[in-house]
């Protein structure tokens, strides 16, 4: 229930003040509020005249001052800024434009203060008043300057970072001196900074899903999501589809209760790398065409379609175009991840490349296994002739090999397997050669063949896919060729 109009309190406006009227002593009461209001302002508190003079202060103005009170009633503002008490004020500023202003003050006691001036005018429309209030912002402004100044720190870092990031992880990962080479990893550079699909060529070993991370490197992606690599080829057939686009729960004998996530999920926002792209099943490709058009999966057992916004880049050693006429390769398919290609050309045809590769991994594998093994110039020179089928990832593992197992500081010709140190292919024997045994002839070749599929392929597995053998078979052949002869061969 509202109080009775007696009930309520009288209120009385002065200026801008609205006051509670009790008794005839309102007078004093309200000068006793206002002066202990004034007295205990956290703020600085000043009232000067139309000459600036100081009529009045408080006791928060002396801090902020650095000046005691006795000494600053009665003076003129104008002669404490020409003592350098303060560099200005916000009642000369009110006194010249004869409006409220507010500036920014420095004072003799080092604070700074953000002071404002509101003139008050007399009938003659004089200046007669200026009341200011100081409030010491010397914490506020210091805690901006260092916000700004981490903030532009963590730019420079920032930008350093993108600059360090981008030269560790991209350019000197590719060692080259070739134009053509240059070529391509300048395209690769131009390609990451669009969205469309790349198909990455060139025979195995070359570097192909290097490049492939160089593009997801420099690419937005890389801030997005992940690089996820699928080899099309090392999966088996009946595994790839619930691989690469997951399954539900009880979608097959032997699924997990409850299902799996696909590489395609897993790259959602990144970058789906598939290698081998020519060992995909003609099946899985309707499929992947159909998540390239519609940017949809649908897991294997599912009914539900999950949105994917992925980048597909594809490689591959074999000739797609030939895999395409012979109905083993989707013409649709081909077309949508041919959008862009990209040849790597193979290590024979940029020799001058090799010398370069060979100190590069010299270097890292020396300080990887804490070694100073080095390399004969008869040794360079004799790998920089060789034809090197199984192209940087043969050279890779063949210094790796040479690093781990020698026997002294340095690595000279002798060392080096027979099939690097013999005249490149086609060549001729000497006249008078004896000719070796055949068996150790054909367990020379096959050793040779299966180093070879194992320096291009990088696995035992692949190696004995494209070997035609099963992987057992391919053990087996590589034990027995190990104990004829194996030492003096590698």
């Amino acid at each position: 229930m509202p109080p009775s109009p007696e009930a309520r309190p009288r209120i009385r406006r002065i200026g801008n003040l609205v006051h509670v009227y009790d008794s005839v002593r309102e007078m004093e009461i309200i000068n006793r509020d206002l002066l202990g209001m004034i007295s205990n302002s956290y703020d600085g508190v000043c009232i000067a005249d139309g000459d600036s003079r100081i009529l009045l202060v408080n006791q928060a103005f002396e801090k902020v001052m650095g000046l005691p009170l006795d000494t600053t009633v009665g003076r003129r503002i104008k002669d404490l800024i020409a003592e350098g008490v303060t560099d200005t004020s916000a009642t000369i500023h009110v006194l010249e434009s004869r409006q409220q202003e507010t500036v920014l003050l420095n004072t003799l006691a080092g604070r700074q203060v953000l002071s404002t001036g509101v003139p008050v005018f007399g009938p003659d429309g004089k200046i007669v008043r200026v009341y200011c209030n100081l409030r010491d912002v010397t914490e506020l402004v210091r805690l901006r300057e260092q916000f700004g100044a981490s903030q532009r720190l963590a730019s420079k870092y920032f930008l350093e970072l993108q600059e360090l990031k981008k030269h560790q992880t991209t350019r000197s990962q590719i060692i080259t001196r070739n134009q053509t080479m240059r070529q391509v990893v300048d395209l690769a550079y131009r390609m990451a900074q669009v969205d469309s699909s790349l198909l990455i060529l060139g025979e195995s070993g070359v570097g192909k899903d290097l490049l492939a991370q160089i593009v997801h490197e420099s690419s937005p992606r890389r801030d997005t999501g992940a690089l996820v690599k699928v080899n099309c080829g090392a999966i088996p057939e009946s595994l790839l589809e619930s691989e690469l686009f997951g399954y539900e729960s009880g979608a097959f004998t032997g699924a997990r209760a409850q299902g799996k996530v696909g590489y395609c999920e897993i790259a959602d926002k990144g970058t789906l790398f598939l290698d081998e792209i020519g060992e995909l099943p003609l099946s899985l490709q309707v499929k992947l065409l159909a998540m390239l058009q519609d940017r949809r999966i649908t897991r294997l057992g599912g009914t539900k379609s999950l949105p994917v916004d992925i980048r597909v880049l594809a490689a591959t050693n074999q000739d797609l175009e030939r895999m395409v006429r012979a109905g083993r390769f989707r013409e649709d398919l081909y077309y949508r991840l041919n959008v862009v290609p990209i040849r790597v050309p193979p290590l024979r045809q940029r020799p001058e490349d090799i010398p370069f590769l060979l100190m590069h991994f010299l270097d890292e594998y020396n300080r990887r296994h804490r070694l100073q093994v080095r390399l004969d110039e008869e040794v360079i020179e004799a790998l920089t002739a060789y034809p090197w089928p199984g192209n940087v990832r043969e050279l890779m593992n063949l210094v790796e090999r040479l690093l781990v197992t020698a026997q002294e500081s340095r690595v000279g010709l002798e060392h080096l397997p027979r099939k690097y140190r013999q005249a490149p292919s086609g060549a001729t024997m000497a006249p008078g050669e004896d000719l070796p045994p055949l068996k150790e002839a054909v367990a020379t070749f096959e050793l040779e063949l299966i180093e070879t599929a194992l320096a291009r392929y990088g696995s035992r597995e692949l190696a004995a896919h494209k070997l035609g053998i099963s992987l057992s078979t391919f053990n087996r052949r590589l034990r027995g060729l190990g104990s004829v002869n194996f030492d003096t061969q590698i």
